[in-house]
């Protein structure tokens, strides 16, 4: 009976003889196998350091029963005991969410962290495996006499294999003497060992040879788990919760052969099962949004974060309910409604594929918000009312309709010049050489936005550029007055500065900031040349006579960089 060779077993493991409660668990399973027999195996062969024996019952127990956390901690415990921190910590974290504070969870999870953080600190016994996995090991070994022999058993070599194809299995071979003394040998070093010792060595030396570094083992499994008496309450509770899993896979089936109708009906009788477990809601939320039903589904969504609220469900499948309602609101383009789902998802758990979407459904919601915002005769109304309030001298206002005037018209170039009009009034001469340079790269054929430009030019004394603004104004209307007097203005401006000597050092300071003053002082033809006038004047008359130099040196001449008397 496997009642009676699973007790045989239990009292053979507490006895600490491992190897004969293996063999009753063994025939108990054969008999009648169940998740609890290989739970029990698995910390037999715990017991007897076979982790591997040990890690395949228990990956059989997580597959018989899931939603059983302690088969997550046997597995976590054999991951353990092969030196495979990382994978014990998956399994132990993997447990903790089916069994929330289940002790041996949280201590071999604290246990497998600390002998992660002791082997990276260390480098591990896995870095020092890494040797074996050089291409002339065999050789090595069969060159060193104190060695050739070993290559001829076989159980020698499978370890060496074994290491091979795993390094941080080495830790269950450091027993064998051979392969400390094979690790000298292909190191360069001679690791003592008592086989390598010869008689010289023997009871005559009082000290005993350093033992090798080991990897510290988990501790013993613990107890294997007795059958519990259930009582009729547990018992109708587990019976539910089977029935329910066993609707939610048959859902599952039938979710991923596309047959939702079947899969609704799974998943309704499993929460007909267990009301209480929100999977089976999240469950049927994607059924509604594959069937396209996206309020349904925001219906079923709210009602599984309501049941894993009062359930205190795992951040994580919760987070899963808000995203996908943020996913159903995008697709019924409530994208406000979309935006907080996803912003709710993230405050339970943050993972960069939210991320990404909150940040383009954001960058989306804008993108339609401005284009709502955009209305020209609106606009028109704006600017016209900016216009009155400036006559009125009401220049902050003012700047406050021709704003808006730009928000309902992005493309209209004309409330940036008169913006910029408002600035050169408050004398706030940056910003207004910024809107001016906006209208004219809207429309480089705006008249009005050059002249905005060259007034600044001039009275930020950037009397090179105010020439080249006035200019432009003039090869487009080269009839333009007020353009011709106010580059007259700014030439005698310059001649002036330049005949009374005077060093405008602001001026110099300034235009030497500028890219294009800075290009020409860079280039080397003009270098020479101006090293040139220095010494010969006439040089400069001549220099004058080339369109291309003549143009550079008139603008470090209007730039107060160059004076020429």
């Amino acid at each position: 009976m496997a009642e009676e060779a699973k007790a045989k077993g239990t009292e053979a493991f507490q006895a600490g003889r491992f190897a004969e409660a293996i063999e009753h668990y063994t025939k108990a399973i054969d008999l009648g196998a169940t998740h609890v027999l290989y739970s029990n195996r698995s910390a037999a062969y715990g017991g007897i350091g076979k982790w591997e024996e040990a890690l395949k019952d228990a990956t059989k127990c997580v597959e018989m029963q899931p939603d059983w956390g302690k088969g997550y901690g046997r597995k976590g415990a054999a991951l353990h005991g092969l030196g495979q921190y990382d994978a014990a910590i998956a399994a132990y974290e993997k447990g903790l969410t089916v069994e929330p504070g289940l002790a041996m969870l949280t201590k071999g999870l604290a246990d497998a962290k600390k002998e992660a953080e002791r082997d990276k600190g260390a480098g591990g016994l896995g870095g020092l495996a890494n040797i074996f996995g050089a291409p002339d090991v065999i050789s090595k070994i069969a060159s060193n006499p104190q060695t050739a022999s070993f290559l001829a058993d076989p159980s020698f070599m499978m370890k060496i294999q074994q290491i091979q194809r795993n390094p941080d299995s080495i830790s269950m071979h450091m027993n064998d003497p051979r392969i400390l003394q094979v690790m000298g040998v292909l190191m360069g070093v001679n690791i003592m060992t008592p086989d390598s010792m010869g008689d010289g060595f023997g009871a005559s030396s009082s000290a005993a040879p350093t033992p090798p570094p080991s990897r510290k083992a988990p501790a013993p499994a613990p107890e294997p788990e007795p059958e519990v008496e259930l009582t009729e309450e547990e018992k109708a509770t587990k019976a539910k919760k089977a029935a329910a899993e066993a609707h939610k896979l048959k859902g599952n089936d039938a979710y991923k052969a596309k047959k939702f109708e079947e899969a609704i009906t799974h998943y309704e009788a499993a929460i007909a099962e267990l009301p209480e477990e929100m999977t089976y809601y999240n469950n049927l939320s994607a059924v509604r949004f594959e069937q396209k039903l996206y309020d349904e589904c925001i219906t079923q969504c709210k009602k599984a974060i309501e049941v894993g609220r009062s359930a205190r469900a795992d951040y994580k499948i919760v987070a899963k309910a808000f995203a996908r309602m943020g996913n159903a609101y995008e697709k019924l383009q409530k994208l406000p409604e979309a935006v907080k789902a996803f912003e709710d998802s993230l405050m339970e758990d943050r993972t960069d594929e939210i991320e990404k979407k909150l940040k383009a459904l954001q960058k989306k919601l804008k993108e339609l918000e401005t284009h709502a915002y955009i209305n020209p005769e609106l606009a028109e109304a704006a600017r016209a009312e900016g216009n009155e309030l400036f006559k009125a001298g009401k220049f902050p206002e003012a700047i406050a309709k021709y704003t808006e005037a730009m928000k309902r018209n992005p493309k209209d170039h004309v409330p940036y010049s008169n913006r910029a009009a408002c600035y050169q009034k408050l004398m706030e001469w940056q910003l207004a050489l910024k809107d001016a340079e906006t209208s004219i790269s809207m429309e480089p054929t705006f008249v009005k936005g050059w002249s905005r430009k060259a007034g600044v030019h001039f009275f930020l004394k950037e009397y090179h550029k105010a020439m080249d603004a006035y200019n432009m104004i003039l090869k487009l209307e080269p009839d333009n007055a007020a353009a011709k007097a106010g580059l007259d203005n700014v030439v005698a401006t310059i001649n002036m500065q330049a005949s009374s000597g005077e060093v405008d050092k602001e001026r110099q300071a300034r235009a030497m900031a500028d890219p294009e003053i800075q290009a020409i002082l860079g280039d080397a033809q003009m270098r020479s040349i101006l090293g040139e006038m220095q010494t010969d004047p006439k040089k400069a008359q001549a220099a004058m006579q080339d369109p291309v130099i003549s143009a550079k040196l008139q603008k470090l001449i209007a730039a107060g960089v160059l004076q020429v008397r």
